[in-house]
């Protein structure tokens, strides 16, 4: 398992009447240091001054009237906070970065990506570090049906050609963040895509010489994964989720809530390559579409390569009747045990992830489907939540899932001590039994396919005239 790398805790602090999640809060200049303030001893180590919302549909704002909110925060809050606390200034208007950069603000975060060239010239003359952030148009038509073809290589195009332009205006390279920009002008399935392909991004990045930086603290994407539709109740999926982008890579950490973030970062260092404290979860997978086995095979190679985790045990595959939808071709069933330093809500929204990316499409209630991820158990908890509960409230009905999980666990318990019994009305009969060596060697070819793309990859980025450093790779 890899560790969690030197992540840093950017604050958010929305001097704002209408951001998503706390307008209005802080308009009050001394309202806002003290909570900036609060946020720095709850592990910040930049604060985030906004005062103008970019959530989906918002009204731009005058340059004027995002100085007057701003400019009092970020004065009175130089002035008190550390001296290696760093200030950030989120906007667009280059007049409003240059008087908050004389202000004390020594990081310019553009929504836009700095497409102004007026706000290069400010961001120079400022000598201030750059968050270039991908977004498809602008705040009020951002989400109007945003389409791409590969959305984690267009948006990391994007974000590295941006990049090059601000160094060839002289901005150097360890000056400049690049921000993917979940949620601004992207689905639900694009955000997943993001979130599954951020060890990818974050290689590209860092290879380019750039550090990678995420916001996707309270966002709706997560609120339609869990079923929240009160942004505040998403702070715990959010720190979840972003100690896994860290994990992923992720430099700079943008937050509502500093302080949960840091807690769950701690722990999740603690647990990191230890054994002994691994969080167990067990999750059944199904597939009818296509080749069922080479389907689980690919699912659990994504498992497999999630941040901190590791497939630890599967067990032999089964085909069953179709549990509930019985108008549908029979389906291919497994269980698999995996060791995770994540939490479960991260888990789930990493496994909503991999059945996005595998391309299955929820249009009829269990229907039939190229890959189905439950999440049946993790350790001992109890989570109830409108899109999520755990310990899985069907796994007892379906045999399909029962016999599979006897056979890697036959002592499971549920979380009050009891043991997992068959329901009343059991469905998906078993009809035959498939060799695990068959799952087996589905995900032998797997590994030996990407790993060879990786060896391609390799050596497509080396020159091709040294001989020496093709040999050394093959």
């Amino acid at each position: 398992m890899q560790l969690v790398n030197n992540a840093q805790i950017m604050g958010v602090l929305n001097v704002t009447p209408d951001s998503f999640s706390d307008g209005g809060a802080y308009l009050c200049p001394d309202k806002a240091v003290e909570f900036a303030l609060a946020m720095i001893d709850a592990g910040a180590h930049v604060i985030d001054v906004g005062g103008e919302s970019s959530r989906p549909g918002a009204e731009p704002v005058s340059a004027k009237k995002e100085l007057s909110r701003i400019l009092p925060a970020i004065e009175k809050l130089r002035i008190r906070a550390p001296e290696e606390v760093r200030i950030s200034v989120d906007t667009y208007h280059p007049e409003v970065a240059a008087a908050a950069c004389k202000a004390g603000a020594s990081i310019i975060n553009d929504i836009t990506g700095f497409r102004n060239p007026e706000m290069i010239k400010v961001a120079v003359e400022a000598g201030a570090d750059c968050v270039v952030m991908h977004m498809a148009g602008e705040p009020r038509t951002m989400q109007d049906d945003p389409f791409y073809v590969d959305v984690a290589q267009e948006v990391c195009d994007y974000l590295l050609e941006s990049a090059q332009r601000l160094e060839a205006a002289g901005i150097p390279a360890e000056r400049i963040l690049l921000d993917p920009g979940f949620g601004f002008g992207k689905t639900q399935n694009h955000n997943l895509e993001l979130l599954l392909q951020a060890n990818t991004i974050a290689g590209r990045i860092h290879d380019a010489g750039y550090r990678l930086l995420v916001g996707i603290s309270r966002k709706s994407f997560i609120g339609a994964i869990f079923g929240t539709n009160n942004a505040l109740d998403r702070d715990e999926a959010s720190a979840e989720l972003v100690a896994a982008l860290a994990a992923s890579g992720a430099d700079i950490l943008r937050v509502h809530n500093p302080g949960l973030t840091r807690n769950v970062l701690a722990n999740m260092t603690a647990g990191a390559g230890r054994e002994d404290t691994s969080n167990v979860a067990y999750i059944a997978l199904g597939s009818n579409l296509g080749g069922p086995v080479a389907n689980i095979a690919e699912a659990l190679c994504y498992l497999d390569m999630l941040p901190l985790t590791q497939v630890k045990e599967i067990a032999p595959p089964v085909m069953s009747e179709p549990a509930y939808d019985t108008d549908q071709t029979p389906f291919t069933n497994t269980v698999c045990c995996i060791e995770t330093q994540m939490g479960a809500l991260a888990l789930f929204s990493y496994l909503q992830a991999i059945e996005v990316d595998m391309g299955r499409e929820k249009t009829r209630e269990n229907g039939p489907r190229v890959i189905d991820l439950d999440l049946l158990s993790y350790n001992d908890e109890v989570i109830d939540l409108p899109g999520l509960t755990v310990p899985h409230p069907r796994m007892n009905e379906r045999a399909f899932v029962l016999d599979p999980l006897r056979e890697i666990a036959p002592g499971f318990t549920l979380p009050d001590g009891s043991r997992l019994e068959p329901a009343s009305e059991v469905y998906g009969a078993i009809t035959a039994q498939i060799p695990l060596e068959l799952l087996q060697s589905e995900i032998n070819q797997r590994k030996q396919q990407k790993l060879r793309a990786a060896r391609r990859g390799n050596k497509d980025s080396q020159n091709p005239y040294d001989w020496n450093s093709w040999r050394g790779s093959s």
